[in-house]
């Protein structure tokens, strides 16, 4: 077993830096960088640059390049988080719209045991739920259907504190009737939606610790749906995971006019640095993407 790497100054890092041939202009500048994006998650987007022997660097590799697909990443990851927001609200408020509209007697339906193909998975939900009860105690619309419903939260109430995680393991143990009501909204089918929410859930987990998008394989593919998937080839990268955000995004006009534009903006932006095939994008992304 290899010893652990031990602690280097910022000059040492840059230094570490310089010996694998990474140019490195402005030294100062450099320590600067360092002590506040750590050398660990800048190094990682030094991958795709790096020779045959994986230590050094190809030659003419800059600094400025790495700090550049940095920068490219956290813009990236500001405008895809804006997207799976309202995704997240959408698929919360559909969800809890779909399952009370089946048992409108019954706000609490969501805890019935009854709606769930495996009961092993409903308990470890409903464990977590009454965690998350627990740890938002006091917010004030917990606090108010504590004191004034013993705790209980109808299910359009609940959904307010449930993750994309939550949600996810939600719809995949539903029975099959419940699972297509809500596929039917999006206009797929429960094999597609339930994998598309498995991916984004993973995607969204990824960019919320702003973990690097730029030349990253996220090993998985979502699963294709023949009403929705006009363009079939995969990649892995962002854009997959991208192309499914389009499908269950709640409004095609914002999506048209608002997130595909502020994407466009930052490949314009960053042109001379962003390869579009490290990302996934094919040359005619902007017309598949394009809600019609």
């Amino acid at each position: 077993m290899k010893d652990l790497k031990k602690h280097l100054s910022l000059t040492e890092q840059v230094a570490l830096l310089e010996s694998r041939g990474l140019v490195i202009a402005d030294k100062k500048a450099a320590e600067e960088l360092l002590y506040h994006v750590n050398y660990y998650r800048l190094s990682g987007y030094l991958h795709g640059f790096k020779q045959e022997d994986k230590v050094h660097y190809l030659p003419g590799t800059t600094l400025e390049q790495i700090k550049a697909l940095y920068d490219f990443d956290r813009k990236l990851t500001r405008i895809l988080m804006f997207a799976l927001e309202d995704i997240e609200e959408t698929l919360k408020t559909r969800l809890s719209y779909s399952l009370t509209s089946a048992f409108p007697e019954n706000p609490l339906i969501y805890l019935d045991s009854s709606l769930y193909r495996n009961q092993s998975d409903f308990l470890k939900f409903s464990s977590l739920f009454y965690h998350e009860l627990k740890n938002n105690r006091n917010l004030p619309f917990i606090k108010h259907h504590i004191e004034e419903y013993d705790g209980n939260l109808p299910m359009w109430v609940a959904v307010e504190i449930l993750t994309m995680g939550n949600l996810s393991a939600i719809y995949k143990n539903l029975k099959g009737p419940y699972q297509k009501v809500l596929a039917r909204s999006y206009h797929t089918g429960p094999i597609q939606l339930e994998s598309w929410i498995e991916n984004l859930t993973f995607t969204r987990n990824h960019l919320a610790h702003y973990m690097r998008i730029y030349d990253f394989n996220f090993g998985r593919t979502p699963t294709q749906c023949k009403h929705h998937h006009q363009y079939k080839k995969t990649s892995g990268r962002i854009f997959n995971q991208i192309y499914i955000m389009s499908f269950l995004y709640s409004t095609p006009t914002e999506w048209n006019n608002y997130v595909l534009p502020e994407i466009n903006g930052l490949l314009k932006e960053y042109s001379e640095y962003v390869k579009l095939p490290a990302l996934g994008f094919p040359e005619e992304w902007d017309n598949i993407l394009t809600l019609r």
